[in-house]
């Protein structure tokens, strides 16, 4: 989703159950990623990642800033 993400294939990641199934494991909720896809749309696309971490070893936190 990361790649997707950076090189702006928004058809995978709104297929992301087909096209990435891993990543239905880790996001096994659809209401978990349309928020970002929500601020996308209203940020006219652009995209900043902002510093991200691990906790735990396995959590990772990630976040965005759009507009």
């Amino acid at each position: 989703m990361s790649a997707a993400r950076k090189e702006g294939r928004i058809d995978d990641l709104l297929n992301y159950r087909a096209r990435a199934p891993e990543a239905a494991h880790n996001h096994p909720a659809e209401w978990h990623l349309l928020p970002r896809y929500v601020a996308r749309g209203a940020g006219a696309g652009q995209i900043t990642h902002l510093p991200q971490s691990t906790a735990y070893g396995i959590l990772r936190m990630d976040a965005f800033a759009f507009g």
